[in-house]
């Protein structure tokens, strides 16, 4: 079967369908594959040891099993408006506005990011400021998404193939002289904090594990035939994230020992192991990539529903101006600014990483919980699901995934001070509220915008 399968007539009718199975999985794989493994994978290996490599296989389970109700629910009906529609859909319209503000906090993603891309710059070139470097992949990557979706994508996935290429070469050589002990569960350094530290890792590494829904759900409006392409893209993008953050990860503990690569970025690793001029090119082709292409699909991804909103009036209608590209070039002007502000405050990667965490955590459970009524509000369009699924077999997977989404919310907040998880419990709160308030003044009016075809 082609990748292109399933292309109907249909598709004449929606000529801004032009992800095929090859660009969506790009997109979505480039978006995942970011700080998580090359900023992040350091400091989780601090709180389990070697084991690290397991961590991160565990978290990748424990992010689909999250979004498994997305996976299934992608087969029966798709969204123009990414997570916010699917909120307006399930949850009401009046909570619609809460997911609005979500996609604004989706900023400090991309700050994480931003800030990773500095560090590995810096530490290339010493005397090219980290802060400033954050600062430039933000805009120039603001920029390309200013010139259309079309050319984002194109660079996505040829920026893709690269890293992913990069990846490998690093996982070969560090496996000629592999440290045994990444391999040995007996080692007294393996699990070093026990099972606490390896679920403390896998609540960290989750986060670059777990947004199906940001990653690839939100791109079905412009996905060819996205009901039988869209869950074939999340599958997929699971498989491939298992493989390489399991081979990574064992190159990244294994290529060295513990103590030179916990709490350290991904350059230590790849310094002791490659000569100068490969050392290089490793970090411009490999980590640099990985931290570009989830900035270019971010951007992508979090305007998507900003826009939408935006047109229903819960931002300023005027935010939704497209440019002669087609692109809500104020929007991502917004979000450019959003994630400037924290790599700007200099405010720590681990910290800012589990309180994202938390906060996905915190918006996901109620969408989650209203996700169980799909069989009864479509019940027609339900029994056409490409997946062929029943009411039990689906109602099973948001089961899983709560389970999976409270498990995630317990380690987060275990990573975290008294004082952020309240502020986190206090943000998610504001949002519903200012949803609830907006929506009393009769100025949002919100359009249904989910599709079956």
């Amino acid at each position: 079967m082609g990748e292109n399968a399933g292309v109907t007539g249909q598709e004449a009718l929606h000529p801004e369908r032009t992800f095929d199975r090859k660009k969506l999985l790009m997109m979505s794989v480039g978006t995942f594959v970011g700080s998580g493994l090359v900023s992040l994978m350091g400091v989780a290996a601090a709180r389990t040891g070697y084991s690290v490599w397991l961590s991160y296989m565990l978290a990748v389970v424990v992010g689909f099993a999250s979004a498994l109700p997305y996976f299934c629910m992608s087969s029966v009906m798709n969204f123009n408006g990414g997570v916010y529609t699917i909120a307006c859909t399930f949850l009401g319209h009046r909570m619609g506005g809460a997911y609005v503000l979500l996609q604004v906090l989706y900023a400090l993603i991309l700050s994480i990011v931003g800030t990773g891309f500095g560090l590995y710059i810096h530490s290339v070139f010493p005397a090219v400021s980290a802060q400033l470097s954050a600062v430039l992949v933000l805009v120039v990557f603001w920029a390309i998404n200013c010139l259309g979706t079309n050319i984002m994508a194109g660079i996505q996935k040829y920026s893709t193939y690269l890293l992913i290429a990069a990846m490998l070469v690093f996982c070969a050589i560090a496996f000629k002289d592999l440290n045994p002990a990444a391999l040995d569960f007996s080692h007294p350094e393996f699990f070093l904090h026990g099972s606490e530290g390896l679920f403390a890792a896998m609540a960290l590494l989750v986060f670059s594990s777990q947004s199906y829904d940001n990653n690839v759900y939100v791109f079905g409006r412009y996905t060819i035939n996205p009901r039988k392409n869209v869950p074939w893209g999340m599958f997929s993008t699971f498989l491939i994230l298992l493989i390489l953050y399991g081979l990574c990860g064992i190159a990244a503990v294994g290529a060295v020992d513990l103590q030179t690569y916990a709490g350290k970025p991904l350059t230590d690793v790849a310094r002791a192991i490659f000569s100068t001029p490969a050392f290089i090119a490793f970090i411009l082709i490999g980590p640099i990539l990985c931290l570009t292409t989830t900035v270019n699909g971010c951007y992508c991804a979090f305007t998507i529903s900003l826009a939408k909103s935006s047109e229903d009036g819960w931002l300023p209608r005027s935010l939704s101006t497209k440019n002669r590209f087609g692109a809500h070039w104020k929007i991502l002007t917004i979000l450019a600014a959003a994630c400037i502000t924290p790599v700007l405050l200099n405010i720590s990667i681990g910290r800012l990483t589990s309180a994202t965490t938390l906060l996905v955590g915190l918006f996901q459970v109620p969408l989650l919980v209203s996700f169980w009524a799909l069989p009864t509000k479509f019940p027609e369009e339900f029994k056409r699901s490409t997946l062929h699924l029943t009411s039990g077999v689906y109602r099973a997977s948001v089961l899983v995934a709560l389970a999976a989404r409270f498990l995630i919310i317990y380690y987060s907040i275990r990573n975290l001070t008294m004082a952020t998880t309240v502020g986190a419990l206090i943000v998610a709160a504001a949002c519903f509220l200012f949803s609830y308030l907006r929506y009393g003044t009769g100025i949002p009016r919100v359009e249904n915008s989910y599709f079956f075809d």
